[in-house]
């Protein structure tokens, strides 16, 4: 580390690509420090977010309205444009203050730190650092330092995995936690994975709640069941592709999330009333396809494929 008025400091700035602001998140900065007895940074602002890591020592922060003492293992946040200045509370030769920082932005910055329990409002972190934390901060250093060629994903994958290790454990039980969050987990996977052949076991696992009680709230807040929902997402697309799509009946069951045609064809007349080839052209359908809840009444006993 150089020596510098109030610090010895090892730091290095970092340009990121067009391909690394595609991401969501990306490093500017990294750096390291031993402070000595006058340290003081601030007060000022900066653009960006800038994450630091106390290793030992203390310091107060100075961040908004906020004023507080942080020690070894704490972390802080600076967030841009809001001012921030800290200072070394005691020099202590045998527990410097000694930090690792990164520097960051991106359209995740943000929502990252508030998934991790950061706010303008609450900037820091107490007793966070670990040596498994602690290694991968030291990797991120380590690849901005040495300018490694072709390390673009090894950045964004220690970057993540930085934010990965501060991601607050949850101390209550899933089923206590407030319905609208595990709900709209489960809800955004089968949004997003319905037409992969997932299974309403598969949504419940996401959920992380047990079964019954998954389906009975699932039922009460969206006033349909799971599977309903997920039948409900499937025909929608699957009227879609037969309208305005020139795709075969069976290329669209596939594209659907359903195995085969025979499977596909009978659900699609369990929904609709009509086969896939009747609809596709134009022959008004039989039910009224926003009761879902009629879905489960078997419309049609015949083993036939409607082609």
């Amino acid at each position: 580390m150089k020596e510098y008025l109030q610090e010895f400091r090892e730091s290095y700035r970092y340009t990121p690509s067009d391909f690394e602001k595609l991401g969501g998140i990306w490093p500017l900065r990294v750096g390291q420090n031993k402070a000595k007895s006058n340290y003081i940074v601030g007060p000022r602002v900066i653009d960006c977010y800038s994450l630091h890591f106390i290793i030992s020592g203390s310091l107060f922060l100075s961040h908004g309205n906020e004023y507080v003492k942080l020690t070894q293992n704490d972390i802080f946040c600076l967030h841009p444009h809001i001012k921030y200045s800290y200072s070394i509370v005691e020099d202590d030769p045998d527990t410097p203050l000694r930090m690792f920082w990164m520097a960051f932005n991106g359209t995740q910055a943000s929502p990252m730190l508030k998934y991790i329990d950061v706010s303008e409002e609450r900037p820091y972190l107490r007793n966070r650092m670990t040596p498994e934390l602690l290694t991968w901060v030291k990797t991120l250093f380590q690849l901005i330092a040495e300018k490694e060629n072709n390390a673009v994903i090894r950045l964004q994958v220690t970057l993540y995995n930085i934010f990965n290790m501060l991601t607050p454990l949850t101390v209550n039980s899933p089923e206590k936690a407030h319905a609208n969050e595990w709900l709209k987990k489960s809800v955004d996977f089968i949004n997003t994975h319905f037409t992969e052949g997932i299974t309403v076991a598969e949504a419940v696992r996401v959920a992380g709640v047990h079964r019954s009680h998954f389906y009975n709230e699932f039922n009460r807040l969206l006033g349909m069941s799971p599977m309903q929902y997920l039948m409900k997402l499937r025909m929608e697309r699957a009227s879609g592709m037969l309208k305005n799509t020139r795709l075969s009946v069976t290329e669209i069951s596939l594209s659907c999330g359903y195995l085969d045609l025979y499977s596909f064809s009978r659900a699609f007349y369990n929904y609709y009333g009509l086969s896939p080839s009747e609809y596709r052209a134009g022959v008004p359908v039989k039910v009224n396809p926003i009761d879902v809840r009629s879905t489960t009444k078997k419309r049609n006993k015949q083993n036939v494929i409607f082609l």
